[in-house]
């Protein structure tokens, strides 16, 4: 029987690097990846390193799964328009050439679209903070506790991503991340839609708790 493994799968496009080398430390374990969805991955006990290579997602025609087969990586999964990679059983694999110039086109653009969002979120739970404070606070602490840490959750990722993206500009190619704020986005990002639950639970429970 397979000893089996599951993990959280945290990872969105822009965090293809940071993605790749959290794979390729549970490959040096042995742990090979059988499947990857939105949130969660599938790893099985193969005994033996495995590696991983990840790539934007563009389509990729047969003709270069053949050539990666041949290179010694076969397509172990997709997720979030990432390609992910492992090398085959016994294989080993000649590094990936990609087109570097073209992924960091890909990310600079869907980065920015995260840049906008979060810089939407934070800037709401801003101006709600302070329209609290204005009105002479809120009556109920909770709320304005929930509101602060959206708020710093979200200004966070803010800052973190917005760094990240000006190195990888200016360099010119996608850099190594910190796994840090891959989590930091994760959390506010589920921190959001339990707060969205809980209001509109509150609304529908208690409509004249608003």
């Amino acid at each position: 029987m397979k000893r089996t493994l599951w993990k959280l799968f945290p990872f969105t496009a822009i965090d293809s690097k940071a993605a790749e080398a959290w794979l390729n430390r549970l490959g040096e374990q042995g742990w090979r990846l059988g499947s990857a969805g939105l949130y969660t991955a599938r790893f099985w006990q193969t005994g033996e390193p495995v590696s991983y290579a990840v790539t934007p997602e563009q389509g990729r025609r047969e003709d270069f799964l053949v050539l990666c087969r041949d290179a010694g990586w076969e397509l172990a999964a997709r997720s979030r328009k990432m390609e992910l990679y492992a090398s085959r059983a016994g294989a080993r694999p000649i590094p990936l050439e990609t087109d570097q110039a073209l992924e960091c086109r890909s990310f600079l653009r869907r980065g920015i679209r995260w840049l906008a969002l979060e810089a939407a979120l934070t800037l709401m739970f801003l101006l709600n903070l302070r329209q609290l404070l204005d009105t002479g606070g809120p009556t109920d602490w909770p709320v304005l506790i929930l509101w602060l840490g959206e708020l710093a959750l979200w200004g966070g990722c803010l800052a973190g991503d917005g760094i990240y993206w000006l190195r990888v500009r200016r360099a010119g190619e996608l850099l190594p991340r910190s796994m840090a704020g891959v989590w930091l986005r994760w959390w506010a990002v589920w921190a959001l839609v339990l707060l969205g639950a809980g209001l509109l639970a509150v609304m529908w429970l208690r409509p004249a708790y608003l």
